[in-house]
């Protein structure tokens, strides 16, 4: 089982091999391999540090982002949107289900307008290959 942050869950539809270090990037690639290669892999929504950020730069202490307030308000707002449950286990092809049915465009621009990845595109071009 896989434990991540609400947020996460839409970073990693556009994730292209980018990231903050080469640590992160490591990381982020054996996870979004994983959920790709098996998507009925149980993964537990969370809205505090998770795999993805423990091997982030952001990462305080390993228990806080330095944009706490930031994360918090995409976690806060995926929760909403995708109708999920903090702290619940879903089944992540149960997860990709949810995301094609609820995110349109001007919601994740809504959502994810005010992360620093939004302006190159990466996202919101997996979405789309999800069909946004």
């Amino acid at each position: 089982m896989l434990t991540l942050r609400a947020h996460h869950l839409l970073c990693i539809q556009g994730y292209r091999g980018y990231g903050y270090s080469k640590n992160f990037t490591k990381n982020m690639n054996n996870i979004v391999c994983s959920l790709k290669m098996d998507t009925s892999i149980q993964v537990k929504i969370i809205t505090k540090t998770d795999i993805i950020c423990s091997c982030c730069p952001n990462n305080v202490t390993g228990k806080s982002c330095c944009y706490q307030c930031k994360v918090r308000y995409l976690d806060k707002k995926v929760l909403d949107l995708l109708q999920l449950e903090k702290d619940k286990v879903y089944y992540y092809k149960d997860l990709l289900n949810i995301i094609h049915n609820k995110i349109t465009y001007e919601s994740f621009k809504n959502i994810c307008g005010i992360c620093q990845w939004f302006h190159y595109g990466y996202c919101k071009k997996g979405l789309i290959a999800n069909n946004i």
